[in-house]
């Protein structure tokens, strides 16, 4: 039946598919494969496992939104938590080629596998890039559009730039009432 989904998913990622009823058909077979619910993907996602890998998952929480482009490599694993955003265009990769290893072809070295955690109402902004040396992305972070992360983030914090440096903190009346 997962097999089903898959297929339904790859036939409907045209944008024949963002008619309501459609898009709608998009969507639950994302919440089908998943296991997953509140769960928005636009057209054009690619949701893969880049790289063979035994320790490989993706679990999403409620309401994640996933924007159009998106690109998101699972080959190490990534848990991504309740409201987030993942915007237009988002890179998203956990594994890389080890480019000191034994040969010169950096290909025919072994991979690098890492986890990724994507804290509760994170924001991952629009052509942002993160990279397999981050783990975390921590509760409240934003990512700002075009950033490259490189390290992990502080809670409810915004980062920007390319290496991406924190340039903030987020100011949210809800959390500083407690």
């Amino acid at each position: 039946m997962k097999l089903f989904f898959k297929f339904l998913i790859i036939f409907t990622s045209g944008p024949l598919f963002s008619l309501k009823f459609l898009r709608n058909l998009r969507w639950y077979a994302y919440k089908k494969i998943f296991n997953t619910n509140l769960f928005y993907v636009a057209e054009y996602v690619k949701i893969v496992q880049a790289h063979p890998n035994k320790g490989s998952y993706i679990k999403f929480g409620k309401s994640v939104h996933v924007g159009e482009y998106a690109y998101i490599d699972y080959s190490g694993g990534i848990q991504i938590g309740n409201h987030v955003a993942i915007s237009e265009g988002v890179k998203i990769f956990t594994h890389n080629h080890n480019v000191h290893g034994l040969y010169r072809d950096w290909n025919k070295n072994e991979k690098v596998f890492s986890n990724l955690l994507i804290q509760d109402y994170a924001w991952i902004g629009a052509n942002s890039m993160i990279l397999e040396s981050v783990t975390e992305i921590a509760e409240g972070s934003i990512v700002a559009a075009g950033a490259v992360l490189t390290k992990n983030t502080e809670p409810y914090s915004i980062y920007a730039g390319n290496p991406a440096k924190k340039i903030g903190k987020r100011l949210v009346s809800e959390i500083n009432a407690i």
